[in-house]
């Protein structure tokens, strides 16, 4: 009786084992790899918007404190290379470092997607891709950092920046970017120094 117990228990157990690893489980496709949304993530056209790209919000930490009005700005590239300057005010004054941007294309993707540069110092140069952009005055690009995990920058163009991002780029970064939010931009941000 008490093997005829055993039996009843382990049987089932060794059951349900064999079924759930007889299944592969199906790879989650990130956005910034899902042909659907490849029309909405030409690098190339996002480099050629004019004026300040500013951070309105992300989704990690940079520093302590925080730096506020974060902005990025692209200029005098061949296509494939770019001046990048970015900015933004620390402790209350503005601080500034230029760059080269560089255009990549990743995966399954035709056309550049992928923009190289240096976002913090400490992560270095490294690959961070475009989630979304309506080339007009919203952006999404994934910042890929040193530490594991998913990060995002959303980016509004000049005077955007004053107002809440526009549909469907709000609803994208909510969906794509998840974990906290923090704000970076705040109305006081002005016109960085050149």
């Amino acid at each position: 009786m008490y093997l005829q117990s055993l039996l009843a228990i382990f049987f089932p157990l060794i059951g349900s084992y064999s079924q759930e690893t007889a299944e592969t489980p199906t790879p989650v496709l990130l956005p910034e790899e899902d042909p659907q949304n490849f029309p909405d993530q030409y690098a190339d056209q996002v480099v050629t918007m004019n004026g300040e790209h500013w951070v309105k919000e992300r989704t990690y930490s940079v520093m302590k404190p925080e730096p506020t009005c974060e902005y990025a700005r692209i200029f005098d590239g061949d296509g494939t290379k770019y001046n990048l300057q970015l900015g933004a005010k620390l402790r209350g004054k503005w601080t500034n470092q230029n760059q080269t941007l560089v255009l990549k294309t990743s995966g399954n993707h035709t056309k550049p997607n992928v923009m190289e540069f240096s976002r913090t110092k400490a992560d270095g140069r490294q690959d961070h891709k475009l989630l979304y952009s309506n080339y007009k005055n919203c952006s999404i690009v994934r910042i890929k950092r040193e530490t594991q995990g998913l990060f995002c920058d959303l980016l509004l163009l000049g005077s955007a920046a004053n107002s809440e991002p526009p549909s469907p780029c709000k609803e994208k970064f909510e969906k794509y970017c998840e974990g906290q939010k923090i704000q970076v931009y705040t109305s006081d941000c002005g016109t960085p120094q050149k």
